[in-house]
């Protein structure tokens, strides 16, 4: 009983810390939203530089290929692509990845994907959130 209650003290203070270090902003000035809901990975990526938003590399590439966070499910086919802006990659689930923006502000984009990438059948992780993140 007593292990239960330190392992659920844990987990609260861990979540809590990383609730608070993922806080949403609503910044005052920022680039450009483009419409990206629902468009595939790939499109959506290409519109948002478009508009200004630039790709934040989140991963040092000599431990990108043994991150765990990049590792599973579309991780290693959206790294292989040049994806630097990859935070990490559900291997399991609705294939779930997310990746990491910045404009010309300091505002931070976080787009959510989910669907597994497979593009010898046409198949393509479809972006479903983004949110402006604080640091």
């Amino acid at each position: 009983m007593k292990r239960l209650r330190l392992a659920i003290l844990f987990c609260s203070v861990l979540f809590g810390n990383v609730l608070a270090q993922e806080k949403p902003c609503k910044p005052q000035q920022h680039a450009r939203l483009p419409v990206v809901k629902d468009s595939t990975y790939h499109k959506a990526r290409k519109k948002l530089i478009a508009a200004g938003w630039q790709p934040l590399r989140t991963k040092s590439a000599n431990v990108a290929g043994t991150d765990p966070d990049i590792t599973s499910g579309n991780g290693p086919l959206f790294w292989r692509k040049g994806y630097v802006e990859l935070e990490a990659c559900s291997g399991t689930g609705v294939a779930a990845c997310a990746f990491l923006f910045k404009d010309a502000y300091g505002n931070r984009l976080r787009v959510t994907t989910e669907g597994e990438e497979v593009p010898d059948e046409k198949f393509y992780a479809r972006v479903n959130g983004y949110r402006f993140v604080c640091e």
